[in-house]
């Protein structure tokens, strides 16, 4: 997740791994008097050489490129502790109470689901009220009812009103499986003799 408008750095993927600098040392300072001499004469020859000849001369060289790094550095960090520092601590905390809806395999023994996930394995009530009448039945003896909230693989209930219960079990009622995203289908053996009342309707997600 490091951020490309910073490319001198790889937090927070990475930790910054800029070497450390260090002061001039008298033994190093005639090195540098060299190297300052060299880039006071635009002999950039020299100053490559000297860097070569000795390699801690440049943690005592402080540069552009180096600058940059810094900064990079800093802003992603600025950044993460920004914008995404919640969302880091929201999955951590999710992870370490065990709450994944998800959990496969062996991730179930540890992990807990959510509350809006538990709901739906129990069963959410999604419509309540509803009058099916005798010309709401096709010439399949089916009734269709359309509704956003049931998924493909969900599992419905239905939970007709005391006054139609005896009726839908005397034209065999049941639900349809397999009837696809949005809807749920009842289909009836024979026609129902009266009007039927659903107190509500459920749906049981895995």
């Amino acid at each position: 997740m490091a951020y490309p408008e910073y490319p001198k750095s790889n937090f927070p993927e990475e930790i910054c791994e800029m070497p450390n600098m260090q002061d001039v040392s008298p033994t190093l300072r005639p090195i540098v008097d060299q190297y300052n001499e060299a880039w006071e004469n635009n002999n950039t020859d020299k100053m490559a050489q000297l860097k070569l000849q000795y390699p801690n001369l440049d943690k005592s060289l402080f540069n552009a490129d180096k600058f940059n790094v810094l900064l990079d550095e800093m802003k992603s960090t600025q950044k993460f502790f920004k914008d995404d520092v919640d969302a880091m601590i929201i999955e951590v905390a999710q992870h370490t109470i065990g709450i994944k809806d998800d959990a496969v395999g062996d991730e179930k023994k540890t992990n807990a689901y959510s509350a809006e996930k538990t709901e739906f394995l129990t069963g959410v009530m999604i419509a309540d009220n509803i009058t099916i009448s005798l010309e709401d039945w096709d010439s399949n003896l089916e009734f269709t009812y359309h509704s956003n909230d049931i998924l493909e693989d969900d599992r419905v209930l239905i939970y007709f009103a005391d006054d139609s219960k005896l009726n839908a079990s005397k034209a065999f009622i049941y639900v349809k499986s397999n009837t696809g995203e949005g809807n749920f289908v009842l289909k009836a053996n024979k026609l129902p003799k009266s009007n039927l009342n659903i107190d509500y309707v459920e749906v049981v997600r895995k």
